[in-house]
């Protein structure tokens, strides 16, 4: 049987453009070895409880800035953020788990923290607490890779369906039974370092999600370019 040719259909340069800056354009995915500080602010936390950055004081000392979740009245003490090196399709970006530090601040308040992570629709609890101590910092850790650490209290689905599909990250004060509506107190607590694992070696540096958008618009940028110069080039009259 004679071959049929099949035709080239041209796409467009603009649709070109357009179609490499998608692929460019990097979704909202968590950023292992990326390390919220609160040097830049309160890292996108917040939620009932009053949350503030607190210059100095943190895990390195006089001049290293904190979070510190704070209720003057009894109520549910905890903040939670979206931000986009924090929460995502965990399995999917690499990671494995949290470390982060606390500590009771002020006066010495009974607290538990349990670190929440998933959707309004599928919300899982650390099962154990941690217990920061009073006036100073001690680092702790959660594993995303053990599902009898975690409880779900809010709605329903797997835990990998929740790590798959997560947009906040929790930390809170309660006591067991671990339930949506946690045990009220009027205390506050400091928050510092939170690091999203595994960290990366030396040779592969993270790259945060605010850093691969840029990438992705130099990029889109350049391919712009070089179509234009090519279209210049064969629009020239010949010598």
């Amino acid at each position: 049987m004679p071959r049929v040719p099949i035709p080239r259909v041209p796409i467009p340069r603009a649709g070109l453009v357009a179609i490499l800056c998608l692929l460019a354009a990097p979704a909202s995915a968590a950023t292992p070895g990326f390390v919220e500080d609160f040097s830049a602010g309160t890292g996108g936390f917040g939620g009932g409880s009053a949350v503030a950055q607190v210059g100095s004081g943190g895990v390195g000392g006089a001049a290293d800035p904190y979070l510190t979740i704070s209720n003057a009245a009894v109520g549910n003490l905890g903040a939670f953020s979206q931000g986009a090196d924090l929460v995502g399709n965990l399995p999917a970006d690499g990671v494995t788990g949290y470390t982060f530090w606390l500590r009771d601040t002020g006066a010495d308040d009974a607290l538990e923290i349990h670190v929440g992570i998933g959707t309004l629709s599928n919300f899982w609890l650390s099962f154990g607490g941690f217990m920061p101590p009073t006036g100073s910092w001690q680092q702790f850790a959660v594993d995303l890779g053990n599902q009898n650490q975690w409880v779900q209290i809010i709605g329903t689905g797997t835990f990998q369906s929740a790590l798959a599909s997560s947009n906040r990250i929790l930390f809170r004060h309660d006591v067991p039974p671990l339930v949506q509506n946690p045990n009220p107190i009027a205390a506050d607590f400091g928050l510092d370092r939170i690091q999203v694992l595994p960290a990366p070696s030396a040779a592969a540096p993270a790259i945060s999600a605010a850093g691969r958008a840029a990438l992705g618009v130099l990029l889109c940028a350049a391919v712009a370019l070089e179509l234009h110069r090519r279209t210049a080039r064969s629009r020239a009259p010949s010598a």
